[in-house]
C-alpha cells in the first residue's frame, strides 16, 4: 500500500525529534505491508469512515484506509493529549 500525508502531519513530522519520526515511519510501514494484521496499537476511529489510529509511544497517528485504491492517507499526527479534538 502507498502512504500519503496531508500537510499537517508533514509539519508535525518535521518539528519532532528524528528518532520519534523514524518510529512513526516504521509503524506506518508495518501497517502498509499488512493493514489487516493483528496489532494491539490499531483501533478504529468513531465518526471517520475507514478511519483508524495507531499508537506510537505518546503520539497518535490517525489515518484512513482506502482498500480499493491501496492508499493509507495520514491526516493527523498529534501527541496523546492533543489528538481526537
Amino acid at each position: 500500500m502507498r502512504i500519503e500525508y496531508r500537510r499537517d502531519p508533514q509539519k508535525a513530522l518535521r518539528g519532532m525529534q528524528r528518532a520519534k519520526a523514524e518510529d512513526i515511519f516504521a509503524a506506518l510501514d508495518r501497517i502498509a505491508a499488512d493493514p489487516f494484521a493483528r496489532n494491539n496499537n490499531i483501533k478504529p476511529l468513531r465518526g471517520v469512515p475507514n478511519g483508524c489510529r495507531v499508537r506510537v509511544g505518546d503520539w497518535r497517528v490517525s489515518y484512513t484506509l482506502d482498500r480499493g485504491g491501496d492508499v493509507i492517507e495520514v491526516f493527523e499526527i498529534a501527541p496523546r493529549g492533543g489528538a481526537y479534538r
